[in-house]
């Protein structure tokens, strides 16, 4: 699991940062604890305060790395090179990766959706809404190469988003299903990847557009 900003094994204030991750995908902004924390951290609670303040700080410190990270990984995405149709594979390819390897970032997502987002600030939001604009630049040089039809920028963003984060938050409930031999659904998320990936070509086809 990726570990935003956490800094080396031995520093106090990554260690906390590395617990809290845990504390908060485990059991939300309003159950977590700052004394689990600072347990599993082996410091004391004042440490806490005296780097975050409280813990909004040290739960919007976590969040706004992780979004930060996923913004600027999708930025590179849309400004680098190859044709639109080529670029959109790449971003849900790392759009899917991103939640894989930050895995703390769907539960606690899919906990502020549930909630209406009361513990999301104003930079959490700002860094949320920089996303379908990227995506709509995609859309557009689709649209000018003639590769893809119309279509609104911001659905889009919802299919891949919500898919994404929905498959990467449930891989325990699909690993014990396989357990129980209940059935065999997939674990990695190369099948999420290629699902997406299928989506999106199909839908975004200028000729399925047009129908």
């Amino acid at each position: 699991m990726a570990r935003p900003r956490t800094g080396s094994r031995g520093d106090t204030r990554g260690r906390i940062l590395k617990a809290a991750i845990d504390e908060f995908a485990r059991h939300g902004y309003d159950a977590a604890g700052v004394d689990r924390i600072a347990r599993r951290a082996r410091v004391n609670k004042a440490l806490i305060y005296y780097y975050f303040a409280n813990k909004r700080g040290l739960y919007h410190e976590i969040l706004h790395a992780a979004l930060q990270d996923l913004v600027q990984a999708l930025r590179e995405v849309v400004d680098g090179s190859g044709s639109a149709d080529v670029k959109m594979a790449r971003y849900v390819g790392t759009l899917v990766e991103h939640l894989d390897t930050h895995q703390h970032l769907p539960p606690i997502m899919l906990r502020e959706l549930a909630d209406g987002g009361r513990h999301l600030d104003v930079e959490a939001l700002r860094q949320m809404l920089l996303l379908p604009p990227l995506l709509a630049r995609l859309l557009a040089q689709g649209r000018k190469e003639g590769a893809f039809g119309p279509f609104d920028p911001m659905m889009l963003h919802f299919v891949l988003m919500g898919t994404s984060m929905l498959m990467a938050s449930n891989v325990p409930i699909r690993q014990r299903v396989r357990q129980l031999g209940l059935a065999q659904p997939p674990i990695e998320s190369a099948a999420t990847t290629s699902v997406l990936q299928a989506v999106a070509r199909r839908t975004l086809r200028k000729d399925h557009a047009d129908v």
